[in-house]
């Protein structure tokens, strides 16, 4: 490129042949160009996907989370809209916010004090529906909007699009609305006259996932296997390419103490990992009793409850297991809520709006906890207390009259709360019977993961929506960290759930174990406590609406 560039000018002028071979090895080094024109210091790998975006069509960069994806997707559009003027580049994700940040936190607040970057644009908008970065030769990079289903967006052509978080946008979308934008051919030709206009090809639209992985499940996967068999049978169109989180250790970008830390974080279970953070595709074991076939559909509840809402009327289940070892290799005490809305049957609809999850709290301080949760859901119809092993004295704490100062230093008189099964703790002055003790057996653990299954099956339970789909709420502090940390638990019941499978022991009983020992269940055993409650109160209901019936029956005959 030396020589180029010491011919560019000859006589003052510029010579147009060496301008379309310095436009057009740029445009297939383009990392280079990134480096050698604008000054953007990259790491190899980094140079790898910019260089892998520009020359294929169909590019698939599955990538750990903190891996700047974001810098990436950036740093290759600025190129990009720079060497090829009016060209339209778009930037899509699940929820629009996502792609909104590429444009405002890494090309305004980040790319734009590079001021080669700076001198190429001619105006920045970060409006919520009109986000978007023009630059002089009048090319755009615009964040698109999707919406609920991206309906939105139809109006929209783009030459190239960029979708970020790839795994949360439904592949319907993808298919039927961002890749029909980029059908339009466009013209790669400089601004030239006569015979120099044949030395640059027309080019095809491009699409780019970006995304960390996710469950094979889901129809990112099913799009990475078609780029991956595409690739490994030659085809030059398609390129993928998977960077796990040793990539960006070594390049300085994460530190292995911050990833230790985030495996350790007691919402992270084994397969999130993976799929987070190695770049793996997770599936259920063909084992599974609960695969994510199954729970996947149930994940359809927007937001989850830190309390119940102002004026409720439904009512709410409780369950707590029990643990209280602050040693990694121990089981963690959990806590369900779980909201009942009533159906005409006598069944429930079973939401399960918030869970929690702790590691070494002592019994006191679990005591406290769930006296003050009680308080948050105050229409508690029972607060179920797993009494095997650490917790058979727990519900003792409760005996007793408690005080709690709310925020505004109002002290809060709460009653003693026992057993409804012990009838001397009854007679306690004020007492009332909350607490259902529970003591799985054999029996009860069998109706409880069967009772579960069914639930599933016919769609009665319905968990939160993924984290990944409220990211952006969360990024912007739309939601607080509680509030995520309630879907990111949920992330991690789903994963437990998965662990499960059902065998058959020698004296030919049936149990529930775990697939991989290392995934523990503490969030699946107390959500499956308040199933057993729930389904016991829907007995009661479907009896006594059959013995209205028959009382019907003989009064009318």
């Amino acid at each position: 490129m030396e020589d180029i560039n010491l011919k560019m000018i000859d006589n003052n002028e510029v010579k147009a042949e060496n301008w379309v071979k310095f436009i057009s090895y740029y445009r297939h080094y383009i990392d280079e160009f990134a480096v050698d024109v604008l000054g953007i210091t990259l790491s190899p790998f980094q140079r790898l996907t910019l260089r892998a975006m520009a020359r294929h069509t169909e590019i698939m960069i599955v990538a750990c989370r903190g891996l700047t994806k974001s810098f990436i997707s950036a740093v290759f559009f600025i190129c990009t809209a720079i060497l090829y003027s009016n060209i339209k580049l778009g930037i899509a994700s699940g929820k629009g916010q996502q792609a909104r940040n590429v444009i405002i936190q890494k090309i305004k607040g980040e790319l734009m004090n590079n001021p080669n970057v700076a001198r190429e644009i001619k105006d920045i908008k970060t409006g919520k529906d009109d986000c978007v970065v023009v630059f002089h030769n009048n090319s755009e990079i615009r964040a698109i909007v999707l919406g609920h289903d991206g309906e939105s967006a139809r109006s929209w052509r783009f030459n190239m699009i960029l979708v970020d978080e790839a795994r949360i946008v439904a592949d319907k979308v993808i298919s039927e609305i961002l890749s029909p934008m980029t059908q339009t051919k466009r013209s790669t030709l400089l601004n030239l006259q006569g015979k120099l206009k044949k030395m640059l090809p027309i080019e095809n639209g491009k699409m780019i996932y970006i995304s960390s992985a996710y469950l094979k499940t889901s129809s990112f996967y099913q799009r990475f296997l078609k780029h991956y068999t595409e690739m490994k049978e030659g085809s030059e169109d398609y390129y993928v390419a998977a960077f796990p989180y040793q990539i960006g250790i070594d390049e300085g970008i994460l530190s292995e103490q911050g990833i230790e830390k985030e495996k350790n974080k007691i919402s992270m279970t084994d397969e999130m990992f993976k799929y987070e953070y190695e770049a793996i595709f997770v599936g259920s074991s063909g084992d599974s009793y609960y695969p994510y076939e199954l729970t996947d559909s149930s994940r359809v509840i927007s937001k989850g409850e830190l309390a119940q809402p102002f004026k409720s009327t439904v009512s709410y289940v409780i369950s707590h297991d029990v643990a209280i070892s602050g040693n990694k290799q121990n089981d963690n005490a959990a806590t369900v809520v779980t909201k009942l809305k009533e159906k005409p049957n006598g069944t429930y609809i079973k939401e399960v709006v918030y869970i929690r999850a702790h590691k070494g709290m002592e019994l006191p301080e679990q005591h406290d906890f769930l006296r003050r949760l009680l308080l948050q859901f105050p229409n508690t119809i029972k607060l179920i207390i797993d009494v095997r092993g650490n917790g058979q004295s727990l519900p003792r704490f409760f005996a007793e009259p408690w005080d709690y100062k709310d925020e505004n230093g109002k002290i809060i008189e709460c009653p003693p709360l026992v057993p409804d099964d012990d009838e001397n703790a009854k007679k306690i002055k004020g007492a009332v019977p909350l607490i259902r003790r529970m003591n799985a057996t054999s029996s009860s653990n069998n109706l409880m993961y069967t009772y579960m299954k069914a639930s599933f099956e016919d769609r009665s339970l319905r968990l939160l929506s993924r984290s990944s789909e409220v990211a952006d709420e969360y990024q912007v502090d739309e939601l607080s960290d509680e509030e995520f940390a309630l879907f990111l638990n949920t992330d991690a019941l789903v994963s437990e759930l998965s662990n499960i499978k059902q065998e058959m022991t020698e004296n030919n009983n049936i149990q529930y174990t775990r697939i991989a020992k290392s995934t523990k269940r503490d969030r699946v055993t107390s959500l499956g406590y308040g199933l057993l409650y729930i389904n016991e109160l829907e007995e009661e209901n479907i009896h006594s609406k059959t013995d209205d019936d028959y009382e019907f029956v003989f009064l009318y005959n």
